[in-house]
């Protein structure tokens, strides 16, 4: 059992680097700031974490470990093949769902190298089952994952960003075409 204390210091420290991250570049915060904005000393931080990095990644894999869930989850588990509107439906509705801050994380352009660590994780966390399930090789399990993870999230980004002005549908119908079909299924869809 963990300490409530520690506890509320985690609590604390993430809380102040949601704040500060949706305010300054993530080179410009400081531990001086994070420990200033969660009220407590330099020494204490660095009994919970690393570094700002450290703080930073334990997103990443709170992200990441949500989105597993999501799409690992049965019925229709993990085959994009069979079921391709069951990713976008959960995609939706983590996005949806998921804490603001996690929006943040995964459209912004001043913290996409946490975008990224979370899209190594989820495509880490699904290429096993690729491997098994479709009989691929490592590699080509590695491949179809993450062309499949990092250009389904690159557009769910571009499309709650603005940057692609479509109905929720037809963002749907297009994702799913490109996703089965790869560029040949999609422009006969859209034609």
């Amino acid at each position: 059992m963990t300490d409530r204390r520690v506890i509320r210091t985690n609590e604390a420290l993430r809380a102040a680097f949601r704040k500060l991250a949706q305010q300054y570049r993530f080179h410009e915060i400081t531990v001086q700031q994070l420990t200033d904005e969660a009220n407590i000393n330099r020494k204490t931080f660095y009994l919970h974490f690393d570094s700002i990095d450290d703080l930073a990644d334990s997103f990443t894999a709170e992200i990441a470990d949500q989105l597993l869930s999501l799409l690992l989850r049965e019925p229709a588990n993990h085959d994009p093949l069979n079921h391709s509107g069951v990713w976008f439906d959960r995609l939706t509705a983590f996005f949806e769902q998921a804490p603001k801050f996690y929006t943040f994380v995964l459209t912004s352009d001043d913290y996409s190298f946490l975008s990224r660590r979370v899209k190594k994780r989820v495509v880490a966390g699904l290429a096993a089952n690729f491997q098994t399930d479709y009989r691929l090789s490592e590699i080509d399990a590695q491949l179809g994952v993450n062309f499949l993870i990092s250009s389904t999230l690159t557009l769910f980004r571009l499309y709650i960003t603005g940057e692609l002005a479509m109905s929720k549908a037809d963002f749907r119908q297009r994702i799913m075409a490109l996703n089965l079909n790869g560029l040949q299924g999609f422009l006969e869809t859209v034609r």
